[in-house]
């Protein structure tokens, strides 16, 4: 089977997991994030900024703050993976 299609079938099992397990898995596995994931955590925080203005404007407050916190959260992890982890 190539590693390409062994990621895919990671991927899918994973998004189907609960949190407890992938987080889990991770432990057990090392992974980690780095500076290779800069560009996915940019694209997900204009993409979440966006969907932040999209939210207040049909009201949605509950899903605004969940947006509003993965807004928060990403943009404190690139700036300190951009820092090599020291922010």
């Amino acid at each position: 089977m190539t590693q390409t299609r062994v990621q895919g079938l990671i991927e899918q099992y994973l998004v189907l997991e609960s949190f407890e397990v992938t987080e889990e898995l991770i432990n057990l596995c090392g992974a980690t994030i780095d500076t290779r994931a800069l560009p996915v955590l940019k694209r997900r925080l204009e993409e979440e900024r966006q969907q932040v203005i999209l939210l207040q404007e049909r009201g949605y407050i509950r899903m605004r703050e969940k947006s509003e916190q993965l807004v928060t959260s990403i943009t404190l992890l690139i700036p300190a993976l951009e820092g090599g982890m020291d922010a």
